[in-house]
């Protein structure tokens, strides 16, 4: 990430209102029950996204990592189990020092790969794109990496165009071609994902815009400060998120 989120995030819809934080016990016995509901579910992307939020609220970040690197172990999870590690440590990224924020980033980066190699799904590749367009600063370079990743996202989505997290795969996809300085593309990619989706205010933003305020839409969008949304709630609308966020 920045020393860039849906995952991701990969970063990505509306901005919600955070809720009074739970009394540190009953946050705890929440906590305790999810684990014990992913341990026997190791694969579920949606009780990983559940369980984070409430990680987020509570700030529980190494407990999170630790309970997906454990399940990471388990060969009932599948692909999913490296996503919701990766997941995990993009969550902490925001609250942890630049050197730290460049080691979560690739451990995020090296779960997906792991389950890119499992199951190439286009979560899965926009997790990782949206993961490298952060690191484009000091010794990193890897926003053209994203842009390939991103690239890839979009080409296996197109056997599911109308899917809700389809419209952050052409956000992010333009977001790297501008900060490849490719304007033009970036513009191309953002149209093309706004016709599918009219009311993706994140692209109509980035259209709207003029080229000194895509700038700073696309800093904004890429900083490694600014919490990504990974509720995952375009896949499942139903789960109700435990923190504010805003979709770059």
């Amino acid at each position: 990430m920045t020393t860039a989120p849906c995952l991701l995030v990969i970063t990505l819809l509306a901005a919600g209102v955070a809720p009074t934080r739970a009394e540190p016990a009953s946050t705890n016995r929440l906590l305790d029950e999810l684990e014990a509901r992913l341990v026997q579910d190791p694969a579920s992307l949606r009780l990983g996204a559940e369980y984070r939020q409430l990680v987020i609220e509570a700030g529980r970040y190494d407990r999170s990592i630790k309970l997906f690197e454990r399940l990471s172990k388990d060969p009932r999870g599948g692909s999913n189990r490296f996503l919701n590690l990766a997941l995990a440590n993009v969550d902490k990224v925001p609250v942890s020092g630049v050197i730290r924020q460049a080691l979560l980033g690739r451990d995020a980066i090296d779960a997906a790969t792991r389950a890119i190699a499992i199951e190439p799904t286009d979560i899965a590749y926009l997790i990782r794109g949206l993961v490298n367009l952060f690191y484009d600063r000091a010794i990193f370079h890897r926003t053209d990496k994203g842009v390939a990743d991103l690239e890839e996202a979009r080409r296996l989505a197109a056997a599911h165009p109308h899917m809700p997290h389809v419209a952050r795969i052409f956000a992010a996809l333009g977001d790297g071609y501008w900060r490849l300085n490719r304007p033009d593309k970036a513009r191309e990619v953002w149209r093309e994902g706004l016709a599918g989706f009219p009311d993706a205010e994140s692209l109509r933003v980035r259209l709207n815009a003029r080229d000194d305020q895509l700038a700073g839409i696309v800093e904004h969008a890429l900083d490694a400060d600014v919490r990504v949304d990974t509720t995952l709630r375009e896949l499942f609308p139903d789960l109700t998120r435990s923190a504010a966020k805003l979709l770059p």
